[in-house]
C-alpha cells in the first residue's frame, strides 16, 4: 500500500491519496447464494479461490470562506475473484458469484456555518449470480444517488440537529440480490438531540 496526504496551500488544506494492491489465496472459500426465498440462502464452498485487488481511496477539501468548506471524496476498487479449485470445473477461472469486479463510491460536502449540504454516490458493476460467467447468471450493475440537508441548533450547552435526505434520487429499481429489486426514491428525516 501506499499513502500520501499534504497540504497544498491555506484554500486547498489537504489532499490524501491511498493506493493498497493485494493478493490473497483462500482456501474453502464460503459464498453466500439466494434462493427463492430471500431469507433462505445456500451456502456454497469454493475449494480454492485466487483474489487480485486495488483500492484507491482520493479524500481532498477546499476552503472556500472563512467558516465554509467543500469535501470530496472518491473511493474505486477492483477485485479480481476466480474459482481455481480444479481445471476441469465448468466454472475455473469465473468470478465467484455475487462479487463485482468494479465498484466505487463518491461523495461531497458543503459545510456552512448555517447548514451542511452532503451528495453521495455508490455505484457497482455487473455481478453474476451463479457459479459460471454466463450471459444468463448476469445481473448488471447499478448507480444509486443519495442528497441530504443537516442544521445544528444550539440549545444552551446541548444539540439539536435534523437531518433530510432523499435516497435513490433517480429512483432506479436495481438489484443487488437477483430478483428482488430495491426500493425507488425514498426521503428520510432525522432528528436528535445531544446533551
Amino acid at each position: 500500500g501506499l499513502t500520501y496526504s499534504t497540504k497544498v496551500a491555506n484554500w486547498f488544506p489537504s489532499f490524501t491519496i491511498i493506493i493498497d494492491a493485494y493478493h490473497n489465496d483462500v482456501i474453502d472459500k464460503i459464498v453466500a447464494h439466494p434462493t427463492k426465498n430471500i431469507f433462505v440462502w445456500t451456502m456454497l464452498n469454493y475449494g480454492r479461490v485466487s483474489v487480485d485487488g486495488l483500492d484507491i481511496n482520493v479524500e481532498t477539501s477546499f476552503k472556500l470562506h472563512d467558516k465554509t468548506t467543500l469535501s470530496l471524496g472518491w473511493n474505486h476498487s477492483y477485485q479480481k475473484a476466480l474459482n481455481i479449485t480444479s481445471k476441469s470445473d465448468r466454472n475455473y477461472r469465473h468470478q465467484i458469484p455475487y462479487t463485482p469486479r468494479v465498484s466505487g463510491s463518491g461523495r461531497a460536502s458543503l459545510d456552512t456555518p448555517w447548514f451542511q449540504i452532503a451528495y453521495t454516490l455508490i455505484w457497482s458493476g455487473h455481478r453474476y449470480t451463479g457459479s459460471q460467467n454466463y450471459r444468463v447468471n448476469r445481473l448488471e450493475g447499478y448507480a444509486e444517488h443519495g442528497a441530504s440537508v443537516t442544521k445544528e441548533f444550539n440549545i444552551a450547552k446541548n444539540k439539536l440537529s435534523a437531518t433530510v435526505e432523499v435516497l435513490n434520487i433517480s429512483g432506479n429499481n436495481y438489484e443487488i440480490v437477483h430478483n428482488f429489486p430495491m426500493p425507488g426514491r425514498s426521503a428520510r428525516v432525522t432528528v436528535s438531540y445531544s446533551f
